[in-house]
């Protein structure tokens, strides 16, 4: 056993939006949205596909499954999608270099459970899928993770020469030569020597030469998890399917049931993850010299137009170009779930409450579209602990709990933490980002595709500022004697950044040093309708004989 205990804090430890906190009431079943609170909730409904689609989406993904050598459960799963009356628990992540962040794993771990609860509640099959969304093409939150290293500081793991082009993730090759594998191997072997699991962590978690970004993430959750019969998909195994669920939403021009349910959600006091009319609804996949590029189609008033374009092509002239080319499309964030949940047997989708924001303005569209109600149930959200943690917060007199409530900040009450030269920088991030925010009612009048590129160089300044001022702040604590490593465990073990953990730190390290036990009591174990934030304490409490000084 390495899993101790698990300690069970309230859902909003980190803070949470209205329309979660709404979710967390049950109160958004008027907006055509159900997150169920037990498995009592959860109905089968009606069988959408019919024998034909089901065959050929269940040989599809036993082919491409097989190419992986994947655990017999696996190819298990697939092949019950043939079968009537076989449901899906779906959820998804975009790939990220060795399955960072923590919650990619977490959300499959929450599927896997969700789905054996009920297939024993319904008496019906039911079968987890993670959609590996190899789509995306932001290489920037793909191509890194960060570790705590020896001296308790967080660094940052990143391949190195990816730019942040338009290239779908399911074509960058991470090549030896180039991507400098060897060298990155040898980050995680120096600062996991002596972990007993070190070597299947890597062989589990670790990229290999000639993957893609997205397959080696495919690889990975198929190691971990595949004798609880995960299936991974990655897009271009069904492609054909999608487009034919994409031009069938586009024939009905989506973008108008999405802004008429995003009006019902602000009427509500609820705000909106994407305006319609700025919104990537969807993208023409382009050869563009050696690699293949996105292009985004937004929402005209004659049409849909490419950013920059001068013209347009209405919604049955659109259809017809995916129907005519359908391995050269893609849903965009907001038409993605509904086009999923055409092709797939979609009974609940499994997400973080950022998810939620984008499942709450899609109800009309899926009435639209034949589909029933929203069912969102948030994936499980855990913090890890390690002895030489615990024993940090014992020696520092706070729990877990309080450090992920105060976000990191171990100062006492009233006391200043950090210098107030690093206090003044936080503060000009955040002005900066919110001036540079202020010119969005100009920017749109002049071309409205930009402002979803402000919103981004926005939120880049504003984190890049506040990382110049952490940097500040650490090296005045160390020059004040201040730096004391139990503080610096605690808070970048538990809130990198000032982030909760799972969205930072990754699973290789955890796994090369207590195993995957501890996983699989997860997906054998969790109750997965529980709307809570799990502590889970891995690792026995002995005296390790490290014993820091206080001072450095």
């Amino acid at each position: 056993m390495t899993m101790l205990r698990i300690e069970h804090l309230p859902a909003d430890i980190f803070g949470l939006s209205e329309l979660s906190r709404a979710a967390i009431r049950g109160d958004l079943e008027s907006l055509g949205i159900r997150v169920p609170r037990h498995a009592g909730q959860i109905s089968a409904g009606d069988d959408r596909l019919d024998p034909e689609q089901r065959a050929e989406l269940s040989e599809r993904l036993v082919r491409e499954l097989s190419y992986h050598s994947p655990h017999v459960a696996v190819l298990d799963s697939a092949r019950a999608l043939a079968h009537a009356r076989c449901f899906a628990i779906v959820t998804g992540q975009q790939p990220g270099f060795t399955t960072s962040p923590l919650y990619t794993l977490y959300k499959a771990l929450s599927a896997i459970r969700l789905a054996r609860v009920l297939s024993q509640r319904l008496e019906t099959r039911v079968v987890p899928i993670f959609w590996n969304h190899a789509d995306d093409h932001d290489i920037a939150e793909a191509h890194h993770t960060h570790i705590v290293n020896a001296n308790l500081d967080l660094q940052k793991v990143a391949l190195p020469g990816l730019s942040s082009g338009r290239t779908p993730l399911s074509h960058v090759v991470l090549e030896e030569d180039k991507a400098r594998l060897s060298a990155l191997r040898a980050v995680f072997e120096q600062s996991l020597r002596g972990a007993p699991h070190l070597e299947s962590a890597l062989q589990a978690c670790f990229p290999r030469s000639g993957e893609t970004l997205a397959s080696a993430t495919t690889r990975s959750l198929l190691t971990l998890l595949g004798e609880h019969g995960l299936i991974v998909i990655e897009p271009a195994w069904i492609r054909p399917e999608l487009s034919r669920a994409l031009a069938q939403l586009i024939q009905r021009s989506p973008e108008r049931a999405i802004a008429a349910q995003s009006a019902r959600l602000a009427a509500a006091g609820h705000a909106v993850a994407l305006e319609p009319e700025h919104a990537a609804l969807l993208f023409h996949h382009e050869q563009r010299g050696a690699q293949p590029q996105r292009r985004a189609l937004r929402a005209a008033e004659d049409g849909y137009r490419y950013d920059g374009e001068e013209g347009s092509r209405t919604a049955d002239e659109l259809a017809a170009e995916i129907l005519q080319e359908p391995l050269a499309w893609s849903a965009g964030a907001l038409l993605r779930p509904v086009v999923q949940d055409m092709v797939l047997p979609t009974l609940v989708y499994v997400g973080g409450f950022g998810e939620l924001a984008y499942h709450a303005q899609l109800p009309l569209l899926r009435a639209e579209a034949g589909l029933g109600p929203v069912q969102f149930a948030p994936r499980l959200s855990a913090t890890l602990t390690d002895p030489a943690l615990r024993t940090a917060l014992e020696i520092l007199q706070t729990t877990t709990g309080t450090v992920l409530a105060r976000k990191g900040d171990l100062s006492a009450p009233g006391e200043t933490a950090d210098p107030q030269l690093s206090i003044d920088l936080r503060e000009l991030a955040k002005t900066q980002a919110q001036a540079l925010l202020a010119h969005r009612e100009a920017l749109q009048a002049v071309e409205p595709s930009l402002v979803v590129q402000l919103k981004k160089i926005s939120g880049q300044i504003e984190d890049l500022v506040t990382t110049l001022a952490d940097k500040a702040a650490r090296a005045h604590h160390n020059r004040s004697g201040k730096g004391r490593r139990h503080e610096r465990r605690a808070a970048n073990v538990l809130m990198p950044r000032g982030l909760p953990q799972e969205r930072v730190l990754g699973p290789l390290p955890w796994i090369a040093r207590f195993g995957t036990e501890w996983i699989h009591e997860l997906a054998r174990e969790h109750d997965p309708l529980a709307m809570e934030h799990l502590v889970l304490h891995l690792g026995a409490d002995e005296v390790s004989g490290e014993q820091e000084d206080d001072g450095e």
